[in-house]
């Protein structure tokens, strides 16, 4: 007698959230930085990351997809209801048929200088995690600067996350402790994404303004662990200046603006 065995095996998605309007720079994912737009940047900087099974742009925007198919990047219609990208690749895992043993990687849409070996990390810590059942893997930055309200600080001990503010906290009033600064590239459970997804908008997020309270505020455990890697989003025109300086000294984006996939 022969036996069947159906094994499901895990594998890594890389989810890049992205919607066309933004409140202090208008259409920012399709401004264009050395020849290409922003999200183009994104996702072609995270396909460089091998570990990744497949790669998505998550919008609801037909002019960011019409650009995402003219450079050969998958991309996924959803809803313009969500509140926050948190919500939208939720949405995209369901209508992309995750399996709950699937890994998915939070890539930001507005983070053009990505780096493929912080995704890596992020791949590979998420799986250490998921080994101890957590359900969120949110790295963090040692030491940011204070008073920056668009900056997420992230209050943590012993690897696991207790609250997230933007406000300056903990407060260093017995012992000096560094700000800790929420790194914006983010691994789930495929199975916690769809229960965060499940979840009403708590009063702790509708106060802060920051979606991961809500997996806190209704038990999800949220792990992290220190990167001395940084990224930074861009949100005003001084961040495309920044970038685009940034870019003119970055390998990456050399190999990135020489590539032919799109030609």
């Amino acid at each position: 007698m022969h036996l069947t065995l159906t094994v499901n095996f895990m594998r890594v998605y890389g989810l890049i959230p992205v919607r066309i309007e933004s409140e202090r720079l208008p259409r920012k994912a399709l401004l264009e930085m050395h020849g290409l737009p922003m999200i183009i940047h994104v996702a072609l900087r995270s396909e460089k990351c091998s570990e990744l099974d497949d790669l998505w742009v998550c919008t609801d925007s037909s002019e960011i997809a019409y650009v995402c198919e003219k450079y050969k990047v998958n991309v996924c219609l959803t809803s313009s209801s969500h509140s926050n990208g948190t919500e939208r690749i939720a949405e995209a895992a369901k209508l992309l048929d995750f399996n709950d043993e699937d890994i998915v990687v939070d890539i930001q849409g507005d983070e053009p200088l990505v780096k493929p070996r912080v995704i890596r990390s992020v791949i590979n810590d998420t799986k250490t995690m998921l080994s101890v059942g957590g359900d969120v893997f949110l790295p963090h930055i040692p030491g940011c600067e204070s008073g920056n309200k668009n900056i997420v600080k992230v209050i943590e001990s012993m690897g696991r996350v207790l609250y997230l503010t933007r406000s300056d906290s903990p407060n260093s009033f017995s012992v000096e402790s560094p700000l800790k600064k929420h790194l914006s590239v983010i691994g789930f459970s495929c199975k916690s994404l769809k229960k965060f997804a499940s979840f009403e908008i708590g009063p702790l997020e509708k106060v802060e303004g920051v979606e991961l309270l809500r997996a806190l505020e209704f038990g999800l455990s949220i792990h992290t662990k220190p990167y001395q890697e940084d990224t930074f989003s861009v949100d005003v025109q001084a961040d495309v200046e920044k970038a685009i300086r940034y870019m003119n000294s970055c390998p990456i984006t050399n190999e990135i603006i020489g590539f032919d996939k799109y030609q």
